[in-house]
């Protein structure tokens, strides 16, 4: 059961008025329509259930009246409601019903709004490319009538897309565009919009000074508005700009500034944020009472509004202030409330990432029997074709053969006839008998690729089932040990059980990133973000990732150097590659061992090796090893279990970005992966550049 405000309850009466009198011959009024339509708009980021409601009831009453406009405008206001509850599929479907409807009626600003707001949608969901393509058809509907406000939605957007895809001189183009070339068509929510925009675009790149300017700038418009929600964000971001700035006087006064302004709005949520920005001002500042009261004070609001995430922060940020309070004060029952805080933090944190877990493993489940379900309807579908082709070819032999009896009884012209005819269906039956023995072949190819996949399926969920629930339960066992640990003091213990979580932890975040990945280079979901980037950077980055864990191995962990050498591929993908196969070399490789890390680049290409001085492989496993489907499990020097997946992924990415991938091992001696990538060349991207092109052309 819905409970509605009042206020929507003497609007949903007004509108059963209308109805009442459309049925004594009286239409709706459409300016009372049109009223209730901009009622919504208000009730929309507050009462987003409500406001869905009316809308939906105004468009029945519109449609009765034959209001078409009336309709297409509800159904637009709704399409925005269902995209702020969460519902993204469902406004996109609206919205690609509003841009079919305005296209047949040939209405431009309709189209222009439905394909602005598609793309804002698209652009906050991350959806980048179809964003991008559908602010291009945007603009190139726009023309010299158009109205301001609507082309200002358009760069506005464009602005927001380039600024999330960090091309930031993109974005900056747009906002200067609507700065300075339309200075003087631009309303004071606009400026207010563009200001801000343009300074986050700066606070993204840490220039401060910029970002404080446009702040500015964006201050002294809201100002005008006299609208208590903008300022009052406005002003929190300010105060937080000074906090990064470490101008902690500028950062207290904006803040709380801004805390005022929420508490008289009722908005708990941010009353939250800003307290625990209160908090994190003190704290930097070793006020570490005035820190604990604002944390405390955050944490009962999170607790109210039932915000886990808010809890989860403000317990890490109290055991923090009391452990520091503890270390200043050497009192006991500071220590007391640090180690309270922490198991709160602890066992919260756990059910969180548990959660997560759960339901990434969720939608993993459902994608593959989704997958499995349409290839079994597919197979299905062409064995039914099979056997209808079939059925028919019988038919027709029959029919010629009484056509070939009733031939005879003929005239000899008209044997002659048909059997000229004969020859002719003959050959269309050899055509078909040919095409049959095709599909026949081409199902037995489907079925041998669909036995492959549930197979590899099979062993995802193996690893899912036992590598991923192992270290869950010795993290369970562990939080069993923590209260036995704490209740007799053992705190060395409890140190060294710390550590071994960490590992655990480490080990289910690196099969869970693998297990993600590979999932979504199967799903065709992998769209390489091929870019100009630098190597030496990246085999710096996972070299000092990588560092602490050889040290705590005992393992020497080597980086040649040499020349700079940049490539042509897609950063998080080179990363990744990286990072799986030392973490592969330092899992089998035993104390006093040594891991090297050498790279070369030639004029097309650079080759990186990993080397170990580890367990080494057999001669019979090489050619499998980056196959997921086969059967053994690996484990490393330390007992670490090796499932294959790492190694799996790394094959994909190398395929995806134009690279090869090999292994050379001794067994007992050591082990050598090496892979090679495109190096990057001013070809390469105009090449990139000129697929872009063409692609937005044809869409």
């Amino acid at each position: 059961m819905f409970r509605f405000p009042k206020m929507l309850a003497s609007l949903l009466l007004l509108i059963s008025a209308i109805s009442a009198s459309s049925q004594d011959s009286l239409m709706p009024d459409s300016s009372i329509l049109r009223l209730l339509i901009e009622q919504a708009k208000t009730m929309g980021d507050t009462q987003l259930d409500s406001a869905l409601i009316l809308n939906r009831q105004i468009v029945v009453e519109a449609a009765k009246a034959n209001l078409l406009q009336l309709v297409w405008d509800s159904r637009y206001e709704e399409s925005k409601i269902l995209s702020k509850l969460g519902q993204k599929d469902s406004a996109l479907f609206l919205l690609n019903e509003l841009i079919n409807e305005a296209k047949n009626k040939a209405d431009t600003i309709q189209q222009l709004k439905a394909f602005s707001l598609k793309a804002s949608i698209q652009q906050r969901n991350y959806d980048f490319k179809s964003a991008i393509e559908n602010l291009l058809i945007a603009q190139e509907l726009l023309s010299a009538s158009t109205p301001f406000d609507l082309r200002f939605d358009v760069l506005n957007i464009l602005g927001q897309t380039h600024r999330k895809m960090k091309d930031y001189e993109s974005a900056l183009k747009y906002y200067r565009i609507l700065e300075l070339d339309f200075s003087f068509q631009l309303s004071n929510r606009q400026k207010y919009l563009v200001f801000m925009n343009e300074g986050n675009v700066y606070a993204d790149q840490k220039d401060y000074l910029k970002t404080e300017e446009f702040f500015q700038k964006a201050y002294q418009e809201c100002k005008q508005l006299g609208e208590p929600e903008e300022m009052a964000q406005l002003t929190y971001n300010m105060g937080a700009l000074y906090y990064r700035q470490k101008k902690y006087p500028e950062a207290l006064t904006y803040t709380q500034q801004a805390l005022s302004a929420y508490i008289e709005i009722g908005d708990k949520l941010r009353i939250e944020r800003c307290y625990r920005v209160l908090g994190a001002i003190q704290y930097d500042q070793s006020n570490y009472s005035g820190a604990n009261q604002f944390y405390l004070k955050a944490l009962k609001i999170a607790e109210e509004i039932e915000n886990r995430k808010s809890i989860l922060g403000n317990l890490k940020n109290l055991y923090l202030c009391s452990s520091a309070m503890a270390k200043a004060n050497k009192s006991l029952s500071d220590y007391a409330k640090a180690l309270d805080y922490q198991s709160e933090w602890s066992a919260l944190k756990d059910s969180l990432y548990q959660a997560d877990l759960a339901n990434q493993l969720l939608e993993l489940e459902k994608k593959y029997e989704t997958d499995q379900k349409n290839a079994e309807i597919a197979l299905l579908g062409k064995e039914n074709q099979l056997q209808a082709d079939e059925l028919l070819l019988e038919r027709q032999h029959q029919l010629l053969m009484w056509l070939g009896i009733g031939f005879l009884l003929l005239v000899m012209a008209v044997v002659l006839y048909f059997m000229f005819y004969y020859r002719k269906v003959s050959a269309m039956l050899k055509q078909q008998s040919k095409l049959i023995f095709e599909q026949k072949e081409q199902i037995t190819d489907q079925n041998v690729q669909l036995q492959k996949s549930v197979s590899t399926q099979n062993k995802l969920f193996s690893i899912i089932a036992h590598d991923l629930r192992s270290p869950l339960v010795s993290v369970s066992n562990f939080v069993q040990l923590l209260n036995f640990y704490l209740h007799d003091g053992r705190y060395e213990d409890i140190s060294k059980m710390a550590v071994d979580m960490d590992r655990k932890n480490e080990q289910v975040l690196d099969l869970t990133d693998n297990l993600l990945l590979w999932a979504q280079s199967q799903s065709g979901g992998m769209n390489p973000q091929l870019q100009r980037i630098n190597l030496n950077e990246i085999l710096d980055e996972c070299y000092e990732l990588y560092l602490p864990v050889a040290m705590r191995k005992g393992v020497a962990l080597e980086l040649t150097d040499a020349d700079d050498c940049q490539l042509w591929a897609d950063r998080d993908m080179v990363r990744t590659i990286c990072r799986n196969l030392i973490n592969n070399a330092l899992k089998f490789t035993p104390k006093d061992g040594k891991v090297r890390i050498d790279y070369r680049c030639n004029e097309a290409e650079a080759r990186v090796s990993v080397s170990d001085t580890g367990l080494g492989i057999k001669p019979e496993k090489l050619q499998r090893l980056f196959s997921l489907d086969r059967e053994d499990v690996r484990y490393g020097t330390d007992g670490e279990k090796s499932s294959g997946l790492g190694l799996s992924v790394c094959k994909e990415f190398c395929d995806i970005l134009n690279g090869k991938i090999d292994v050379t091992s001794t067994e007992g001696i050591g082990s050598t992966f090496s892979f090679t990538l495109p190096k990057y060349s001013d070809e390469l991207q105009e090449l990139a550049e000129l697929k872009a092109k063409q692609a937005a052309t044809a869409s």
